[in-house]
């Protein structure tokens, strides 16, 4: 598997390292039109077999792309672009002793060349040379340090316990590689939870303070994966609430920026306000004609049945209901009683659940304090 990833990596990162090579009007005429290449002048011809090269890569065509490549060599021998594509396209057709003298040159050319640099870093990986890696895998970091290549190598690194040692050790040491680790922004839900639990695991040897975990925090509690969520949080911050079933019962901290605890589900018809100050509750309404969902919170529950109870005043005590489900929340049905009386709910076996509270239609307003959940016939 590490071989293939190592592979990919090369081929891909080949195509996206190449765009430098779009710069010249001319490279793009021959890019899109190559029977006009032998009206380009030959000083500018050479990006075009940059470009050439890189889609040869992706269209896993190693002979033509080593073609391009050398062709790219030899009108700019000076230019580390043409020696990394020419050893992305030897490993590519299995000339492994070709491509790590063609991408050592690469780097000799130029120490950032950020296709050599992947390359050597994945392939040293591979043999399990970590430190060599890890080189290889800085001066990357230092050449294009948000490049999506790098999240590759991170999961190459982690495939091994020295792979894992060494990712831990550097970012203990360096922020360049704990900024690029720590990126929660357009990642994938399963690489976000692979860092969290890496982090966990390795948090004293670490050491990250808990403002610099916040955002991978934030994003696996955004997307309902509490229990990841709040083991990051408990390894590298002290939250004494942590570990309850649910999060601030009594809506001391409800509209305010935490990290857990209760989102609102406003809208025109439903209004939803916390009040008191001492003895803090939160009051809704409902005008519209069906039941609406106010408020909810990501939970990290055993499956099971558990027992819903609230504090609840108004008109109508029967008005708010609970539900448990995966990710979101759905309408409850009419069984299982409603809040005021204990709900009864089921716990459902997945990673994202969701505690929800629901609000019937009627008049007037209704308020609900002191919120927990109990385990029924679990043992403790």
């Amino acid at each position: 598997m590490t071989s293939l990833r190592a592979k990919w990596l090369v081929t891909g990162g080949a195509a996206i390292f190449a765009v430098v090579a779009f710069f010249s009007g001319f490279d793009r005429i021959t890019a899109h039109q190559p029977n006009d290449e032998r009206l380009i002048p030959a000083p500018f011809r050479v990006d075009a077999d940059r470009v050439a090269a890189s889609l040869y890569l992706l269209g896993r065509e190693p002979e033509l792309a080593q073609a391009a490549a050398s062709r790219a060599i030899l009108a700019d021998p000076l230019d580390a672009r043409g020696p990394a594509f020419l050893g992305a396209a030897a490993y590519r057709a299995g000339r492994t002793e070709l491509a790590e003298r063609a991408m050592k040159t690469a780097t000799q050319l130029s120490p950032r060349e950020p296709l050599s640099r992947a390359a050597l870093a994945a392939h040293a990986i591979e043999r399990g040379e970590v430190e060599e890696a890890a080189l290889h895998f800085d001066a990357l970091l230092r050449a294009q340090p948000a490049a999506r290549e790098l999240d590759v190598l991170f999961s190459m690194m982690e495939s091994s316990e020295d792979g894992r040692a060494e990712l831990a050790r550097r970012l203990a040491g360096e922020t360049l590689w704990s900024e690029a680790y720590l990126r929660a922004e357009g990642q994938r839900q399963e690489v976000l939870r692979d860092r969290a639990r890496f982090l966990t695991i390795r948090s004293e040897q670490i050491g990250l303070e808990c403002s610099r975990v916040e955002p991978l925090v934030r994003a696996l509690a955004d997307r309902n994966l509490r229990a990841d969520a709040q083991a990051l949080q408990a390894a590298n911050c002290t939250d004494p609430e942590s570990n309850q079933l649910l999060i601030d019962p009594s809506f001391e901290r409800l509209g305010q920026d935490a990290l857990f605890g209760w989102r609102r589900h406003r809208s025109g018809d439903v209004q939803i306000s916390a009040v008191g100050t001492e003895d803090r509750r939160v009051e809704m309404s409902n005008r519209t004609s069906v039941t609406r969902l106010v408020l909810s919170q990501p939970v990290a529950l055993k499956a099971g049945e558990y027992r819903a109870f609230g504090s609840v005043a108004g008109a109508n005590s029967d008005t708010l209901l609970a539900s448990l489900d995966c990710g979101t929340p759905t309408r409850p049905g009419q069984g299982g009683g409603a809040l005021a009386r204990g709900q009864l709910l089921r716990a459902p076996d997945c990673d994202n659940q969701v505690f929800g509270i629901w609000l019937r239609p009627g008049a007037g307003a209704v308020s609900l304090d002191n919120m927990r959940l109990e385990a029924v016939g679990q043992p403790d």
